[in-house]
């Protein structure tokens, strides 16, 4: 049970996690219901509803974004794939008493900063840091995020593997949208710091203290 392992096992509670677990692998499972449970992965949109994008603190410093995920790969997902793999699930009966994993693209937070560099035309840095660093940002659900983050990290094979999708959903899908072509279809949601010319500016800074590093402000 990967939930209860995040909060029992681990003592790392998640509530946007853990409470989903309770209902469906606990409540669920045990109902006389034809149930399918989708695991899904971060979402693209964070990016721009959460305040997870390249984010600076001042006008002079370069932008960047900052996660405790060392060199681990991120499962992401665009939520119109969410759509369509749920859509592929309820043609496939066989899947009925399952457990389907979806993402659309796994990256490192570096391919994430080079991916926004390329599309945007502005240097991005990853800044990884420490869970602890992570967590003594502040803002709301910076402790829940540190324990979702670091459990994705140190899982990462399993993390990554629980959400591929099975053949036969991908086969209905058709397709699944590229964190690249996600951005560029989304260029205009980070407008605050796309250049007026096409190239990305380099960045030969090296902020290293909690302070000087760019922060999001997730679940508000």
């Amino acid at each position: 049970d990967t939930w209860k392992v995040l909060d029992e096992e681990l003592g790392m509670y998640v509530p946007h996690i853990d409470g989903k677990g309770e209902v469906g692998e606990e409540y669920l499972a045990d109902a006389d219901l034809p149930v399918t449970l989708l695991y899904t992965s971060f979402y693209y949109e964070n990016f721009i509803n959460f305040g997870m994008g390249p984010t600076r603190q001042a006008d002079t410093d370069p932008y960047g974004i900052t996660f405790p995920m060392s060199d681990k790969k991120l499962s992401m997902v665009m939520v119109e794939d969410i759509g369509k793999c749920a859509c592929a699930i309820f043609q496939n009966e066989s899947f009925i008493g399952k457990t389907v994993g979806v993402s659309s693209e796994n990256l490192t937070c570096e391919e994430i900063a080079s991916v926004f560099s390329k599309v945007c035309g502005q240097k991005v840095t990853y800044h990884a840091v420490s869970p602890e660093v992570y967590a003594s940002f502040g803002f709301p659900g910076a402790e829940e995020l540190t324990n979702m983050f670091r459990f994705f990290a140190e899982n990462e094979e399993e993390y990554v593997e629980y959400r591929t999708i099975p053949e036969k959903i991908m086969a209905d899908m058709g397709s699944v949208t590229k964190f690249e072509d996600w951005v560029e279809a989304n260029k205009s949601a980070f407008s605050a710091f796309v250049p007026s010319n096409s190239s990305p500016q380099e960045d030969n800074s090296s902020p290293t203290d909690a302070d000087s590093l760019p922060k999001c402000c997730a679940l508000q």
